[in-house]
């Protein structure tokens, strides 16, 4: 696939998902308060990978993650005919760890060190 194309889908994937939550277009209760910072299709253009993160505990995070995947159909079906897509690509949605520590190693950089005078 064209690598420009590539791109083109990855950016309309996190804009499409962020606004179809926005929106309240997905009903399940368990999606709320979400991040969508990126996405992944593959070379094949068959399986998209996107990384989402969310204010809550490790229990929360499973059910939200559990809810997106479920209405991961209704995200590729809309992104598909927003672009003019052939192949519907398999939506899954994966918690976004490389995020969270980036988060970390910035507030970790950024924090002055306290002197004990």
């Amino acid at each position: 696939m064209n690598p420009i194309r590539k791109r083109k889908i990855e950016a309309e994937t996190v804009r499409t998902v962020a606004m179809m939550i926005l929106a309240g277009k997905v009903k399940d209760p368990r999606v709320h308060m979400v991040s969508v910072h990126r996405s992944e299709l593959s070379d094949d253009s068959k399986n998209l990978k996107v990384y989402v993160t969310a204010i809550c505990t490790d229990k929360k995070k499973e059910k939200l993650l559990a809810g997106l995947n479920s209405a991961s159909g209704k995200f590729a079906a809309t992104l598909s005919t927003k672009l003019n897509l052939r192949i519907t690509p398999r939506m899954s949605f994966v918690w976004d760890e490389e995020y969270i520590q980036g988060l970390d190693e910035s507030l970790r950089l950024t924090r002055k060190p306290t002197n004990p005078d």
